[in-house]
């Protein structure tokens, strides 16, 4: 049986590369993405080794849950999203390991060219003014909070923009809130805020020029970094 499923999930691979994306390009998204791990399920609305969300992996016509269909089924849904947006829906993995058509193989200068992504519009839900807490501890495995982060600007978040309300870190303080920490999400980067953001780069070893300050490095990590 083992043997047959085998036969199975090659064929349905090998029916489905020519949407888009071969087999080893999407092994080694999934490596970005989830570890490798085919399987997973944090609760926080992606699934399975290259991340899907249930809406779109609906809408390329697969039905269940991701991380319950096997890794071909997955890699074939991989392929027809990928044959409709290109590598768009995993922005930040494909950027990393320069994903193209080639393979994965572009040239350092494609790798590095810089990508335009605008900040997702995030519902801003109330909060609470208590003091910030370390991250919750989740699933052993290590895991990522979301998907890509957004659109940073390159301008170094401190306390001296209080009083300036920015999507920008209306979007890190969700995040971080969606992380497990206690955070205020109005978009003013205030004493708290700056508390959450040395705890945070202390707790990944993260070096800001200034402590308590939101530099690339640490509006990535908010993403990007396992929950530990």
């Amino acid at each position: 049986m083992t043997v047959a499923l085998g036969v199975a999930d090659s064929a349905a691979i090998a029916t489905s590369a020519s949407a888009g994306g071969s087999l080893e390009q999407f092994e080694r998204l999934a490596q970005c993405e989830s570890s490798g791990n085919w399987s997973i399920n944090t609760g926080n609305g992606y699934y399975g080794g290259i991340q899907f969300d249930l809406a779109t992996w609906r809408s390329v016509g697969f039905t269940g849950y991701p991380h319950q269909a096997s890794k071909a089924t997955q890699i074939a849904a991989g392929q027809k999203l990928h044959s409709q947006r290109g590598w768009q829906p995993w922005p930040a993995c494909s950027r990393k390991l320069g994903l193209s058509g080639d393979g994965g193989n572009s040239s350092a200068a494609a790798a590095a060219a810089p990508v335009v992504r605008s900040a997702p519009t995030r519902q801003v839900v109330p909060h609470s003014h208590a003091a910030s807490a370390p991250e919750r501890r989740v699933a052993p495995r290590a895991t990522r909070a979301r998907g890509a982060a957004p659109g940073f600007d390159g301008r170094v978040i401190t306390v001296a923009d209080v009083s300036r309300v920015s999507a920008t870190v209306r979007a890190w303080q969700q995040q971080m809130k969606n992380r497990g920490w206690r955070i205020a999400v109005d978009g003013q980067f205030g004493p708290q805020s700056s508390s959450v953001a040395k705890r945070f780069a202390a707790e990944k070893g993260l070096r800001p020029a200034v402590a308590g300050t939101v530099d690339q490095a640490v509006f990535d990590a908010a993403w990007n970094a396992p929950i530990t």
